[in-house]
């Protein structure tokens, strides 16, 4: 009877070495290798905040849910999940320069640090804190050399 179940579970960990279980962002590829740019900010009593530069605001989607992150005069970094439309950032670190004003940094940080879910909706991205008063609209990225 041991050997049988020692044997079963043998089994089933070379069925998962072989085949593991996916990922989220296995389960999601169309966030993987995507960069997006901050259209706006809205906020408590419709309140809405547009960057002067939005390629300063940016979020690159990489592999094995690292998300790169651009904001303002700081760079930061974290991992990503998504389950649905249910969206959370872990690891959040971010440098602390002060940026010249006006400066979107700690409303877009603390933004990204509430994120609770995110949709696609078109070519644009929403991402909503639990409370759903605060979200954040980006549009796709595109690096245009400047030569």
């Amino acid at each position: 009877m041991h050997n049988r179940s020692f044997l079963n579970i043998c089994a089933i960990l070379l069925m998962l070495r072989f085949n593991p279980l996916p990922t989220l962002a296995q389960q999601d590829p169309t966030l993987e290798n995507t960069s997006w740019k901050l259209v706006s900010i809205h906020g408590f009593d419709d309140s809405e905040f547009i960057p002067s530069n939005p390629e300063n605001y940016l979020l690159r989607f990489r592999l094995e849910n690292r998300l790169q992150i651009e904001a303002d005069c700081n760079q930061a970094g974290a991992t990503w999940g998504l389950d649905g439309d249910s969206f959370t950032l872990r690891q959040l670190v971010t440098t602390r320069k002060l940026c010249i004003q006006p400066s979107l940094f700690n409303r877009y940080i603390m933004n990204l640090d509430q994120a609770a879910s995110l949709m696609l909706e078109g070519d644009r991205l929403i991402i909503k804190s639990a409370s759903e008063v605060d979200w954040m609209e980006f549009e796709p990225y595109v690096l245009t050399p400047s030569f």
